[in-house]
């Protein structure tokens, strides 16, 4: 899922949190901090509904800090005193669907909170986020604009790239906030070289757009529940648009605690590291170490309802893009016999791809 995508860059923040200055950034976490988890979890209300919880070791690039985080046990419990335990096939990672059967189901106004316990008996412990109403975006808008960068040198630049703008409905009397992943979704198909039998396969693939952004919108900032053309992110141009590629905008309803969380994320994430930033702050948690509640406690649990909206990126200047497949390259290295051309040898390299068609895709 999403959320994977931001656990160790969250994860990251938070040790350059607890360790910034104005001179200098020492990526070493802390003394009694080195055994830190950080745990990024929710509810979520969709089609279909689901709970899922990462866990993870405060990051500080230290080979132990990116091993994954076992625990004993995970709980998630909903306001009427509901529990249902989660089942891992992966260390540290919890995902499991939410249905009329299941212990526990995602419903907008309930309240869920999560427990996780720990290997050496430490018991973490989410206050109760009640689960706020959500509203369904209108019209995903694409077209090409001209962005302007600067690289390492000074040198400017202006690059061609599809800007994503989004017509949508918030509720601007909730105190929380809006929250959205932005995806793509591409089709590949590959030249069945790792195949025995060399049988060509179609894959389609999802992958972020730009995972070093964070896209949050307070609503008491607005003056009316509607917003046009609100521009949420440019995606750079390359040969995944070769075969079709869809946008996915996921919209989430935020608790309140829930957007100071999400937005404290973002500014941090945006800060230049000049004397003209202002001040970090503290991200808070919603969590607690019920052993030690002195203890620092990193991540948040909530709960949301989830709206999706696609669209295809049909724009006549992506006409002319060539397909991922075949590669330019040379797909063995001299006097080696290894494919070395990626989603061209294997389209289901990726962990993120699949060759079952969506059921939204139109060709």
């Amino acid at each position: 899922m999403m959320i994977l995508k931001y656990i160790v860059r969250i994860s990251l923040l938070f040790g350059i949190l607890l360790v910034s200055c104005v001179d200098q950034i020492d990526f070493e976490v802390p003394g009694g901090l080195s055994d830190s988890i950080v745990i990024q979890a929710r509810v979520v209300k969709g089609d279909p509904s689901f709970v899922e919880v990462d866990v993870s070791r405060l990051f500080d690039f230290s080979v132990e800090s990116r091993r994954p985080v076992s625990v004993k046990r995970v709980v998630v419990t909903d306001d009427n005193s509901n529990e249902m335990v989660l089942e891992t096939r992966v260390p540290g990672s919890y995902f499991e669907i939410l249905n009329a059967s299941t212990p526990i189901q995602a419903e907008v106004g309930r309240g869920y909170k999560l427990r996780v316990e720990t290997l050496d008996n430490r018991i973490f412990e989410s206050s109760m986020d009640i689960m706020p109403v959500n509203r369904k975006p209108k019209d995903l808008k694409l077209s090409i604009a001209s962005v302007r960068s600067i690289d390492n040198l000074g040198n400017p630049s202006e690059t061609n790239k599809v800007k994503l703008s989004l017509d949508t409905e918030v509720n601007i009397e909730t105190n929380g906030g809006v929250f959205w992943e932005i995806s793509n979704i591409y089709k590949v198909t590959d030249q069945g070289i790792s195949d025995p039998e060399n049988v060509i396969k179609t894959c389609y693939v999802e992958d972020n757009v730009n995972v070093n952004e964070i896209y949050v919108l307070d609503p008491t900032q607005l003056r009316e529940g509607n917003i046009s053309d609100y521009e949420l992110t440019f995606a750079r141009i390359d040969r995944r648009y070769g075969e079709g590629l869809y946008f996915v905008v996921k919209q989430y309803s935020l608790s309140q605690g829930a957007f100071r969380y999400w937005n404290g994320i973002n500014i941090l994430s945006e800060r230049s590291g000049n004397i003209f930033d202002g001040p970090a702050g503290e991200i808070e948690s919603n969590f607690t170490n019920i052993n030690d509640p002195e203890s620092v406690a990193f991540g948040y649990f909530y709960a949301t309802q989830e709206e999706i909206i696609r669209e295809r990126a049909n724009l006549p200047e992506l006409e002319s893009v060539a397909n991922i497949c075949p590669s330019e390259k040379a797909c063995f290295a001299p006097g080696g016999d290894s494919c070395i051309c990626g989603l061209c040898c294997d389209c289901l390299l990726d962990p993120n791809s699949t060759t079952v068609r969506p059921a939204f895709w139109v060709d």
